[in-house]
């Protein structure tokens, strides 16, 4: 069983937006990833691939609902729109594209249509990996393989807990700098790598299972279910 947290993409150059939106959706357990511009909202979502979209219509460069456009053309994607408003600003809806909020608009507003967005309240989400005899309870910081405990430190949480919170999807090496160490942590990328390595080895314990995808020139991925994948397929391989 694997499960993780939702990853919406908010694409607004108005920082106000994407700060309010981190700050809201960070208490429901949901990450976000901002992009200021339509050419950067295209790029984080062919690397980082969320589960909802918040788009400006004023975004700089390619256009919101041009963004939009091309997201959809390769799947289905739970979108939200932001809309300039003349009136007061009550959220409305658009059902060619999806909801739509208009400006202004509160945190609690924003909340509430991203987690009907999404179909499924964040307080629901679990937070349990158990593949390929790995078995890890991030909620409680439990942590075994085949039923022997792996003894973790402090920052080794830390890291798998930011990790795990996102399975299966790309974080980039400055944002897991930041979130675990620091921002003047950022740019180390040699120090990541360290911690990395060692957390891959002691979830390993002994086997050749790489829980930790690195994808390179960008970050690592929490991915256990493709290490799992690789195991059996070598393991068909040779016999």
């Amino acid at each position: 069983m694997t499960t993780r947290t939702p990853l919406v993409l908010v694409a607004d150059a108005d920082t106000n937006v994407t700060e309010l939106a981190r700050r809201e959706l960070k208490r429901h357990g949901i990450r976000v990833v901002a992009a200021a511009s339509g050419e950067r909202a295209l790029r984080v979502a062919e690397q980082q691939r969320p589960d909802l979209v918040l788009l400006s219509t004023t975004l700089p460069g390619v256009p919101g609902l041009e963004v939009l456009r091309r997201l959809r053309a390769q799947g289905p994607l739970p979108a939200i729109l932001i809309a300039a408003s003349s009136g007061v600003g009550r959220p409305t809806r658009n059902l060619s594209h999806g909801d739509v909020l208009t400006r202004p608009f509160t945190g609690a507003d924003l909340t509430a249509r991203v987690v009907e967005a999404l179909g499924k309240a964040p307080s629901s989400l679990a937070s349990r990996v158990t593949v390929g005899g790995l078995d890890i309870d991030l909620e409680h910081r439990t942590a075994a393989r085949d039923g022997h405990e792996i003894a973790l430190t402090r920052t080794e949480w830390a890291l798998l807990t930011y990790l795990g919170h996102s399975l299966g999807q790309t974080l980039t090496s400055g944002d897991i700098l930041s979130e675990v160490w620091g921002p003047e942590y950022r740019d180390d990328l040699q120090f990541l790598r360290v911690w990395i390595s060692r957390l891959r080895s002691k979830l390993a314990a002994g086997t050749t299972m790489s829980t930790i995808r690195t994808v390179h020139g960008v970050g690592y991925a929490f991915d256990p279910e493709v290490a799992q994948q690789h195991v059996t397929m070598r393991v068909a391989v040779t016999r």
